[in-house]
């Protein structure tokens, strides 16, 4: 009998579907009876989430009826959310403007973020001011209209773009962009101090003063759909990418500023399905996948070099959930030590909820010393003196760790303390004193971890900014002067670490600094170590005793770093050195040009190093990226993103600043499930896959797309209700022309052949308000004219990160086609940022406007608050269906009065037929003309049929998900980016 043996999942849903409890059962072992475990979610009259319990809190409620909740949210009567307070991050208090955009909030720790805008209502700049200090401007928007970049503005695709933004970290700016919204030239200025945090004034000049003079300028190339070809970092280092006919990438190469070219990634094969089966990197090794038929599971992977030494082989077990029951690495071959037997296997064993349990493996035999923040302390030359080890883990019913159990070099039990009250928790002291009251304390009121228990006997204090950014972290305290003591110093750009500095004092009767510096740039790492001595206020910098530059990219599996030295390169180290790191939440291998291993290391479940070994030290100590290819930093924390991580205590040190997204635990690590699931940025979990599935990687490849046609169908609908809806009068280059002018110039007058008046809806306008909307009153009109103008809004926001497979989503419904939500327990969460639920292999048999009027639906969910009262297709280009399967939905909203206004499938339908009504070609408007004969027979069709011979073939391009970042995002992934306002 399995763990999960009777225990359902049960969703408890009220009379409009939504859920509002659900049930689960959990148990550690076959012997153990179940627990009940109950998350609770309450709901206002307008089904709006305003408490939620995890089972934890439900428990506690039950017993204490003033007991605490998880989440309780207050919102206004429209839907905004103006207070949340969160046991876990604290606090806050928002309050909009009479156009419903964010102009000031509050949190727990007393900051308060402030927001303007410009006559257009772009944001313009935002100030914040801790509790105690003086406001400060923190960024301020550029937009071509505003400054400079005008004059090039049409010339470089900038038209109404924000193409400068001050803030923490400097300047960014962007000089060109491509009609597929592609950054293709983009600078970077940063601040004069790694330490202060600027006040920008509106001045130009008063700007300048407080940043570099030095600006980095960073570009690609690009083809018509936005996928890179090359592209040329701050240092003149280019990458090139070549692609087959499938739009995968194929093979990719880098030319160094010194003309040196060397290839990463030589060829590549992909199977039927989509998925990588074979890559030939440029140092001659080549990596081949085997899947499961039925899954597309990974089920092995081996990794050849050029004189056929087998590097990896290892095959992978799952369950029949999916989770990664063990992994065993065949060439490692069995040895025995201290009368042990270890070999490469490793099983892993998860209680009903998939939590991890039990985890065997190897580990170094000189691991002798309780793990915290510090590596092991020698690297061996080799990995034969290994023994087996044991880990234990416990969770209480709300997945906050209670317990770590150690078996192998070393002995321990480590036992964290978790509050009564939330979910933080603390390591507990060595005399076992710490009680659950005594939690809370070593937490601000926004859920940051103040002080980091870094050994048995020494904890670094972390100080957040006003972002609940990890500002600077105490290495060594000096009397509680923060600029005498020893620190690591970091700033942010839009949540991405920009710059880090690591100053320690060396000479305290001079005041000699030793100072290591770490810039981030697209495809670059600026890193450069040097002394300085400051006098009062006087900086006195020495000559850098060595600058490396490092180039990064991914090239198939491998993350490659290529160092090149300008000064200060070890001896025993080539310069241009190039490095292929197989890195992941379980294993890592380091390769040089010529396939040898640099180094090797196996990682403990939830990080730490259990199995290490490297040809040379010296080489080992430029090795950064290590557990699941994240940057180590030397606090011992894991840089993610958005968070930061600690390996020796299996959690977070923040709240998660994506709020409720994962669940309401905002510490929890990947559901407690490191080794099947892997967190990309700090924000939620995902699969833990070597490729992404073929489905999702055709649907990530047309979300630019769709985010396009999402927003063009709401905005020309907008223009409808406006009286402002394009007509053709004659099908003419010129009638065409001057539509795409008014499209892409949001200052240009109405067309001049318009035969509409001003804000005089015509007939067929007022024809299609009246068949979902039931009637076309003047107060019918003004509440839909709101109710786009919300959903403009929300749809200028959507991004590539607003889509999640439904597939991973435990709480969703899996043969859904989309639904929207958060949070895994309460999908129609309305208090974060748009999060739709795409079933992405149903996607593949759609065209894109059927899925984007599917997009449309679901936005309304969270932005307008509506229901599915009456469920019917929507409208599809090119459809399959007539005018009768709306016919039911038409009734209804004849039979009724208000309802249809909050009706999913009455807006949506109504936004995708204005858009057809009024488009600007012919074939698409005929749409709409044959829509309107299917109204009174069954020729829809037979219509579509007509028009275009046969019905389209649906055409889907395919690009890998390492393409995609580039395509949408092409920078370095801890680089700042401006991204377009709009698609148009």
């Amino acid at each position: 009998m399995t763990l999960a043996i009777a225990t359902p999942v049960i969703a408890v849903c009220d009379n409009h579907g939504i859920t509002i409890r659900t049930l689960n059962w959990n148990r550690e072992d076959k012997d153990s009876p179940r627990r009940f475990l109950v998350t609770h979610t309450r709901l206002d009259t307008a089904s709006r989430a305003t408490v939620q319990r995890d089972p934890r809190r439900f428990a506690a409620k039950q017993q204490d009826d003033t007991a605490l909740s998880n989440l309780y949210c207050m919102s206004s009567l429209t839907g905004q959310v103006l207070k949340r307070a969160s046991t876990d991050s604290g606090w806050q208090v928002t309050r909009f403007d009479a156009a419903s955009r964010t102009a000031w909030s509050i949190d727990g720790r007393g900051t308060v973020h402030t927001q303007t805008y410009d006559m257009l209502g772009r944001p313009q700049s935002g100030s914040k001011r801790l509790k105690g200090e003086a406001l400060r401007v923190s960024w301020r928007h550029a937009y071509t209209d505003t400054c400079s970049a005008d004059a090039n503005a049409q010339k470089n695709n900038l038209r109404g773009l924000c193409v400068q933004r001050w803030d923490d970290s400097g300047l960014q700016t962007v000089e060109s962009v491509a009609l597929s919204g592609a950054i293709l030239r983009q600078t970077q200025q940063f601040l004069l101090s790694a330490q202060a945090q600027p006040d920008w004034p509106e001045d130009d000049a008063g700007k300048q003063a407080l940043l570099e003079d030095k600006i980095y300028v960073s570009t690609i190339s690009a083809d018509a759909r936005g996928i890179s070809l090359n592209q040329t970092d701050a240092m003149g280092n280019q990458l090139s990418w070549r692609y087959d006919v499938s739009s995968h990438v194929k093979s990719q190469y880098a030319t160094l500023s010194d003309g040196k070219k060397q290839t990463l990634l030589e060829d590549t094969m992909w199977s039927a399905a989509g998925q990588v089966v074979e890559e030939k990197s440029g140092n001659g090794v080549t990596t081949s996948y085997r899947y499961e038929p039925e899954t597309q599971r990974l089920s092995a992977m081996s990794a050849l070099r050029a004189d056929s030494t087998l590097l990896q082989d290892l095959d992978y077990g799952y369950d029949n959930t999916g989770n990664l029951i063990s992994i065993t690495d065949n060439t490692i071959a069995t040895r025995y030590f201290q009368n042990q037997q270890t070999d490469g296997r490793r099983e892993f064993t998860y209680d009903a909820l998939y939590q991890l349990l039990e985890a065997t493996g190897r580990e170094n035999a000189g691991n002798t010393t309780v793990p915290y923040a510090v590596l092991p302390a020698s690297i061996p030359t080799d990995s034969t003196q290994t023994i087996g080890y044991t880990r234990s883990f416990r969770y209480d019913d709300s997945g906050n760790l209670l317990s770590l159990s150690h078996q192998g070099a070393a002995c321990f039990t480590r036992t964290m303390v978790v509050s009564d009250a939330s979910n933080r928790s603390r390591l507990q002291n060595d005399t076992g004193t710490l009680t659950p009251d005594d939690v809370d304390a070593a937490f601000d009121p926004n859920g940051n971890l103040l002080n980091l228990q870094v050994s048995a006997t020494a904890s670094e204090q972390l100080i957040l900014d006003a972002s609940d950014h990890l500002q600077t972290v105490i290495l060594l305290d000096r009397n509680g002067d923060i600029q005498q003591s020893d620190r690591e110093i970091y700033q942010y750009s839009a949540g991405m670490r920009m710059r880090k500095q690591t100053r320690i004092l060396t000479k305290a009767d001079s005041n000699l600094w030793t100072v290591d510096e770490v810039r981030y740039l697209p495809g670059l790492e600026l890193r450069r170590h040097w002394q300085e001595t400051i006098t009062g206020d006087t900086v006195t910098p020495q000559d850098p005793t060595e600058e490396l530059h490092v180039i990064t990219t991914q090239a198939g599996r491998a993350g490659i770093r290529l160092l090149h030295w300008k000064t200060g390169k070890p001896d025993s180290i080539d310069n241009n050195q190039a490095r292929w790191q197989m890195s992941d939440n379980i294993y890592a291998l380091e390769l040089d040009a010529q396939g040898q291993t640099i180094s090797r290391e196996e990682y403990y479940p939830f990080g730490g190093t259990a199995v290490w070994a490297a040809r040379s030290e010296l080489e080992a100590s430029y090795k950064v990226i290590r557990y699941c290819g994240k940057e180590r930093d030397s606090t011992g924390l894991y840089y993610y993103g958005y968070r930061y991580y600690a390996p020796w205590l299996c959690r977070w040190t923040a709240a998660d600043p994506g709020q409720e997204i994962d669940g309401l635990n905002l510490y929890r690590m990947v559901r407690n499930n490191p080794v099947t699931l892997t967190d990309d940025l700090g924000l939620a979990p995902g699969g833990n896959s070597a490729q992404p599935s073929a489905s999702e990687e055709r649907f990530q490849s047309i979300v630019p797309d769709l985010i396009s046609i999402v927003r063009e169908q709401i905005s020309d609908a907008r223009q409808a209700l406006e009286g402002n809806a394009r007509v053709v009068p004659e099908n003419s280059w010129w009638t065409y022309l001057q539509h795409l002018w008014e499209r892409w110039n949001p200052l240009a007058d109405n067309p001049s052949s318009s035969t509409n008046k001003p804000n005089e809806i015509n007939n067929e306008t007022r024809a299609i308000i009246k068949d979902y909307m039931g009637n076309d009153s003047k107060e019918t009109i003004k509440t839909l004219r709101d109710a786009l103008e919300k959903m403009h809004q929300a749809a200028a926001a959507l991004n590539e990160n607003s889509f999640r497979n439904i597939k991973e989503e435990p709480y969703a419904p899996k043969n859904a086609t989309a639904c929207v939500g958060t949070n895994e327990h309460n999908l129609y969460d309305t208090s974060k940022d748009i999060k739709i639920l795409i079933n992405y292999e149903d996607t593949g048999k759609r065209h894109l406007y059927d899925i984007a009027t599917i997009i449309i639906h679901e936005m309304t969910h969270l932005v307008l608050k509506t229901k599915d009262y009456c469920n019917s297709q929507t409208v599809p280009f090119p459809g399959k269906f007539d005018g009768k399967s709306t016919k039911k939905l038409r009734q209804y909203a004849s039979q009724t009065n208000s309802t249809p206004l909050t009706g999913a499938d009455n807006i949506a339908n109504l936004i995708s037929l204005l858009y057809y009504s009024q488009a600007c070609d012919e074939q698409t408007k005929s749409l709409y003309t044959r829509y309107k004969q299917s109204l009174s027979k069954s020729g829809w069709r037979e219509a579509l049929l007509d028009f275009g011979g046969t019905m389209p073939e649906v055409s889907w391009p395919r690009v890998s998900s390492a393409e995609i970042q580039r395509r949408v995002l092409p920078v370095n992934s801890r680089s700042s980016r401006i991204k377009p306002a709009s698609a148009h």
